[in-house]
């Protein structure tokens, strides 16, 4: 049923709710973040050659993957950040590498800005830039999606569209992808594993919602601060890139290179979508590997 996902999960109480998460291998830790509408399952490949040499953690945020999903949780992406910081506690995590996708780069980028002494490094994966001067400008989206994601908002039709069609896995997904086939059932049946009901998808259709389209989006707010703490900070930094990626514009790439000054040359993939993890596991396993002996060798020089 779970095509290529040999993994025994775990779970752990945080703030009243079970979140569910993957513990692989040993040695440094590397702390996986999907987005939506995905869960740890993008991570099944990296993982899998990773853990051979690294602890690889990979969180279901709440309301996705096998973690809890209940309707009356608050799924507003401050609430996220705070569950992720009680997770990174309990699990007494330090010397963190954060591997960052979608939304998790936000609730990600947004964490570690008020815990930078707990992070050694950063990779960023398609997501938003929090680049200050050029999100307050609204550039971060491509014109289209503006009137995408309008819809979704609307009473009623948001629930109907992704919760009951379930618009992102049938037809967000796959136009993600620049190669169709590596999206086949088998992987379609993966990602929505634990998406099966209506009740299933509402973190989807409570986080799609987020999206900030306005300057009153309470997100909008939260990027922004995060972009302001995080500027300048010499945290070496590994930006892995899908070009053939709709929703994620090229434009987004040297701007997070100018927020992340000890960035490395970028990976930028051209045969990618969006799902990078999925449509180049191999390609994005290297550049980790490359990016963290890098690193390493890095440390060692300052001793």
């Amino acid at each position: 049923m779970l095509s290529a996902f040999d993994y025994q999960g775990k779970y752990v109480e945080v703030a009243g709710y079970r979140l569910h998460y993957l513990d692989e291998g040993s040695g440094e830790t590397l702390l996986f973040l999907h987005g939506n509408p995905t869960w740890c399952y993008l991570y099944r490949h990296l993982i899998g050659e990773l853990r051979k040499n690294y602890r690889c953690i990979a969180l279901d945020f709440l309301g996705f993957g096998l973690s809890e999903k209940p309707v009356e949780a608050d799924y507003s992406l401050s609430k996220q950040i705070d569950r992720l910081a009680i997770f990174i506690e309990k699990l007494n995590l330090s010397n963190i590498t954060l591997c960052l996708h979608d939304i998790g780069g936000i609730v990600g980028l947004a964490w570690a800005a008020e815990h930078k002494s707990l992070v050694k490094g950063l990779i960023i994966m398609n997501t938003v830039s929090c680049v200050p001067e050029v999100f307050g400008q609204g550039r971060y989206l491509p014109p289209w999606s503006y009137l995408a994601l309008w819809p979704l908002r609307l009473p009623l039709l948001g629930e109907i569209l992704v919760q009951g069609l379930n618009l992102l896995q049938r037809v967000v997904m796959p136009l993600a992808f620049k190669d169709r086939s590596k999206f086949n059932q088998q992987v379609r049946q993966g990602y929505g594993y634990p998406y099966g009901t209506w009740a299933k998808r509402y973190g989807q259709l409570c986080t799609v919602k987020q999206i900030p389209i306005l300057k009153s989006d309470p997100a909008y707010q939260l990027i922004l601060k995060t972009g302001q703490r995080l500027v300048g900070w010499p945290v070496p930094t590994q930006i892995i890139w899908g070009l053939r990626d709709p929703s994620s514009p090229r434009h987004l790439i040297p701007n997070t290179e100018r927020l992340f000054p000890n960035h490395r040359k970028s990976l930028l993939l051209p045969e990618a979508g969006h799902f990078l993890p999925e449509e180049q596991p191999e390609a994005v396993t290297k550049k980790i590997k490359e990016f963290l002996s890098s690193i390493g060798h890095e440390q060692q020089e300052h001793h």
